[in-house]
């Protein structure tokens, strides 16, 4: 637990300057670089349990995601048509392979695209949203995204604390055997709180803040728990060893994952 919070300590603070430095840049470099190695993880697991998922085309995916979510330079032209010449590519390689297995790698490839590039670009969205002028700007602060980052984390932090000293009953215990029904209720009940305390960051009233919180922390525990059957899947316990005490990105990312595709959804970012 010391270890898991040191971690916390050092990179929490980090996350918030880099997300909150003016321009937008650091955190859309950020994200870029975050959601590309929590895919790298993703796409060792998946080799370790025999699925051929394709690192590099599903990284490609993941950064056009980033480059179409962000509001700091207008989303290039070409875009669209990268994206489609990507997939016709990604289908003739591998129909052309000697060890032709496009089921399982087109399949486990873009899930983890969709999955971690589809809704990882959310998180890109949201710092460049501008509650007040309900668009995305690249003069908007990262209010909107942090208070997202405050609500995970308190969902997080509650969730794990309580269900590591109270904990009876396991809420899913073929998928995650240590996630416990009080710790979900205690997160859920801080990510609440959390929406409340921050409902001036999103642009929301408090009670709309609150509403943005609890759906925050159930779409984050769904988030946690869809990771933990992959894994479990997979036969992994953690997705890497990157953070100590965290387990590897992909296990440090996957509540905000869900929750940030929630919160873009809630504030009109779509």
């Amino acid at each position: 637990m010391y270890t898991r919070f040191l971690t916390t300590v050092i990179g929490a603070p980090l996350a918030l300057a880099l997300v909150a430095w003016p321009g937008g840049v650091p955190a859309t470099v950020l994200a870029a670089v975050v959601l590309s190695l929590a895919y790298g993880e993703y796409a060792a697991m998946c080799a370790a349990a025999g699925y051929p998922c394709r690192i590099w085309w599903g990284t490609a995916w993941i950064v056009l995601f980033v480059i179409a979510a962000q509001g700091r330079m207008p989303v290039p032209d070409w875009l669209p048509e990268a994206a489609m010449f990507l997939g016709w590519a990604f289908l003739i390689v591998e129909t052309g392979r000697p060890d032709r297995r496009p089921v399982a790698a087109i399949g486990s490839t873009l899930l983890g695209v969709l999955w971690i590039g589809g809704l990882g670009s959310c998180l890109v969205r949201l710092r460049f949203w501008d509650p007040a002028a309900a668009s995305v700007s690249y003069m908007a602060s990262a209010r909107p995204l942090i208070a997202v980052l405050i609500i995970v984390w308190s969902l997080d932090v509650f969730a794990y604390l309580v269900g590591k000293l109270f904990g009876r009953n396991r809420i899913a215990p073929q998928i995650s055997p240590n996630k416990t029904i009080e710790g979900a209720l205690a997160g859920f009940f801080a990510a609440a709180v959390a929406g409340l305390l921050t409902s001036g960051l999103a642009g929301q009233t408090r009670h709309d803040g609150v509403i943005l919180g609890a759906a925050i922390a159930v779409a984050g525990q769904v988030g946690d728990l869809f990771e933990s059957a992959v894994k479990r899947d997979l036969g992994r316990k953690d997705s890497g060893s990157a953070l100590p005490g965290h387990g590897g990105w992909l296990d440090r990312i996957d509540s905000l994952l869900f929750a940030s595709g929630v919160a873009v959804w809630w504030l009109g970012g779509f």
